[in-house]
């Protein structure tokens, strides 16, 4: 459990880390040639609306980057927590151990009726009492 949290943490960690980088960059070289084209003495407009898509897809990158920094933050949280953690003990398991074999021809009497009959016999032939 302690490995699977640890290594799940470092796999949304570097997905996290790698989009927010991407997204960043997209949206700063979106705003960037936004800046360029559409300020003051660029050259303007190719067709109307260009402008404001380049700003839409540069704010849908920019949001895309915020959602990965969340997903590095689980991602860092999951890998701490991994590290901290203890291993959780195994639960012992409970075996019960037979009773021991009696000599050939033993006998033994019921607890409960108080027949008599060979000590191999789990329950009693009359009243059928469990006899271990």
């Amino acid at each position: 459990m302690k490995v699977a949290v640890f290594v799940i943490g470092l796999v949304l960690l570097v997905i996290g880390l790698l989009g927010a980088a991407y997204g960043w960059f997209v949206a700063t070289g979106l705003e960037t040639t936004h800046a360029f084209a559409c300020g003051p003495g660029g050259p303007g407009e190719p067709y109307p609306g260009w402008c404001a898509a380049l700003l839409s897809s540069a704010s849908g990158y920019r949001t895309f980057a915020y959602g990965m920094v969340a997903l590095f933050s689980v991602g860092v949280v999951l890998s701490v927590a991994g590290g901290i953690m203890k291993d959780v003990p195994s639960a012992p398991t409970m075996i019960m151990a037979p009773p021991p074999i009696p000599p050939q021809g033993a006998l033994h009497t019921c607890k409960n009726c108080g027949r008599s009959m060979p000590t191999t016999d789990r329950f009693c032939p009359s009243c059928g009492t469990a006899q271990w």
